[in-house]
């Protein structure tokens, strides 16, 4: 009996470490520079105040190869000191947006009153 409930504590508490891990951010905005070498992209935020923010892509799944003055979207994490990106989505190259002319939706810029993580360390209030 005492086995069984060192086991289920043990097992809630990796399932509460586990669930306290930091969430994926997102970021939309025009490629800057890429460099496929070390596969790192900088892009300028559309959401003021347009900060300009490098992120890795040696872990992420790349949909078309972003090229400057592309719009794209980010899934990244903060990983110590690096901004890791997850996914990658050219929204200038989907072949939906081109094949069909549709239109891609934008997200929406977080209110004045929310704080956005932009470059390394950096919170903007």
């Amino acid at each position: 009996m005492r086995k069984l409930i060192v086991c289920t504590l043990l097992a809630v508490i990796i399932g509460v470490l586990g669930a306290c891990q930091d969430s994926p951010k997102v970021i939309q905005g025009t490629v800057v520079s890429f460099d496929s070498a070390s596969k790192t992209v900088v892009i300028r935020d559309e959401c003021a105040p347009h900060e300009e923010i490098a992120l890795s892509l040696s872990k992420a799944e790349i949909g078309a190869e972003p090229q400057t003055q592309d719009v794209v979207r980010v899934v990244y994490l903060k990983e110590g000191d690096r901004l890791n990106a997850s996914r990658l989505m050219n929204l200038s190259r989907q072949k939906e947006v081109t094949t069909k002319g549709k239109q891609t939706t934008h997200k929406k810029c977080p209110k004045k009153s929310e704080s956005v993580e932009t470059t390394v360390g950096n919170t903007i209030p």
